[in-house]
């Protein structure tokens, strides 16, 4: 253990998903003491003092907020982060208002996004700064955005000053770009910063219990409503609530969403009660909300509402040198969780990546460099491993013949019986060709096959 870098404690009972936590937070450089027994854990933490606690709620003889609670009692300023399903939020609301639970990842969670999470939670107590290679190239880590681009530089001081007022932001950028990056450091830079910050992806809400799931509802509110429920917005309680893909949304809900900005309150479903909104609203689309607009599949008067104060991301290859400098990161970064070295990229690597379209953004340049320390060995990288990774379909498949093919012909020789398939199996072959079209855009796909964006969300949950 090194007794310079900072201390995660990892708490889950179940063994898999344990080793999960390990290996996604293992290319951070911080020590992991990882526990299945809650009492265990607290034990540990008793004499040892924890930098950061990641645990699960659902745990026997304990939940995990339980153990945050004493743990917080030994150590008030250590940070603590739950794990848990939205369903189970009832379990630790109280613990969240208490400041027990400083935040609330959902389950399954994104790689990316915890160790953001946890890097943002360590940096806040000044224990983690930018990293060695981020330093010898001068570049800026901020709140996990890489860039030595000055036009990136006015996007953060954008980013600082938008965050200090209580007002809608709006972040647009294609898929890849980063939106839910830019909406931690909104958070992260105001004034809300020790409150919760919940993002929620609105493709993936059920289309039956959205305002449930929202503003919470009373106890026989409707069928199955067996408990009361606080929803995500007295969750966020005065922090953030970010809402991913917006326009995907129904419109009636839309309806309720303007109304909530307007008289800043809200009401759970089947209640008469009126409840403040303090939290400050993000949200954001891969599509631009006057496009939505225009389609007729988003409110004009929410759109104004809600685009108060625009961000927008560029593309990865409108950022310059920045695309070299993030693949020499992610490079170190890999390298270390995969426990191998390498010196760098040659000239003709970074001449690769500097001309490549990236039509994945930072997405595809991040898997793209996680296969190549995987797949190589040679420790000076030139361009044919990356042409080779690229080939491989690593992260954007790309329509081609034999794809249209498989659409709309059989073999020659298939019987009738053969040449007939199941209507899912061609709906799904559809929307799979229609998302690789569009490079993994699935809003733009969605137009493509004029269905809403929440509709192949829905789909792909039953595949």
């Amino acid at each position: 253990m090194n007794n310079n870098q900072p201390t995660i404690l990892l708490v889950d009972d179940d063994k898999p998903v344990l080793s999960s936590l390990i290996r996604c937070l293992a290319r951070l450089e911080v020590n992991l003491v990882d526990f299945t027994c809650p009492q265990r854990a607290l034990e540990y933490a008793t004499n040892n003092r924890p930098d950061l606690v990641i645990s699960d709620q659902r745990m026997p003889l304990m939940t995990g907020s339980e153990m945050l609670a004493k743990i917080k009692a030994l150590w008030p300023d250590v940070q603590t982060i739950i794990l848990s399903g939205y369903s189970d939020i009832n379990s630790f609301s109280d613990a969240i208002d208490r400041r027990i639970i400083d935040r609330f990842i959902s389950k399954p969670w994104d790689n990316n996004e915890l160790r953001m999470i946890a890097s943002a939670a360590l940096r806040e107590q000044g224990l983690f700064g930018i990293s060695a290679e981020m330093k010898s190239s001068q570049a800026t880590d901020f709140h996990g955005m890489i860039s030595i681009n000055p036009a990136m530089y006015r996007l953060f001081e954008r980013i600082t000053k938008s965050a200090r007022a209580n007002i809608p932001i709006f972040i647009s950028g294609e898929t890849g770009t980063g939106k839910e990056l830019v909406a931690r450091a909104c958070h992260a830079e105001s004034p809300r910063k020790s409150q919760p910050f919940i993002a929620v992806n609105c493709a993936n809400f059920n289309e039956h219990l959205i305002e449930s799931q929202l503003f919470g509802h009373k106890k026989g509110a409707f069928t199955g409503a067996t408990a009361e429920h606080h929803g995500l917005f007295a969750a966020c309680q005065q922090g953030t609530l970010f809402l991913d893909e917006v326009t995907t949304l129904p419109l009636p809900m839309q309806a309720k969403l303007l109304r909530v900005i307007q008289e800043r309150e809200f009401s759970p479903v089947g209640s008469h009660q009126t409840y403040p909104f303090a939290a400050q609203l993000l949200t954001a689309s891969s599509t631009t909300l006057a496009e939505a607009v225009e389609r007729g599949q988003f409110r004009e008067d929410l759109y104004y509402r809600l685009n108060v104060i625009p961000i927008t991301l560029p593309l990865l290859r409108d950022r310059g040198e920045d695309v070299v400098v993030m693949a020499e990161h992610f490079l170190q970064v890999f390298a270390r969780l995969e426990q191998k070295s390498f010196q760098g990229f040659n000239g003709s690597a970074k001449l690769f990546l500097r001309q490549y379209h990236w039509p994945g953004n930072v997405r595809q340049l991040e898997n793209l460099i996680h296969n190549i320390v995987v797949m190589t060995d040679h420790k000076i990288i030139d361009s044919g491993p990356l042409q080779s990774a690229l080939e491989g379909d690593v992260s954007r498949p790309k329509m081609n013949a034999s794809m249209t093919e498989k659409m709309v012909s059989q073999p020659s020789d298939a019987s009738p019986m053969t040449q007939v398939r199941p209507l899912w199996q061609v709906e799904k072959s559809s929307i799979e060709d229609a998302i690789s079209l569009c490079g993994g855009n699935v809003p733009r796909a969605a137009a493509l096959l004029e269905v809403s964006p929440s509709t192949i969300y829905r789909k792909q949950k039953h595949w």
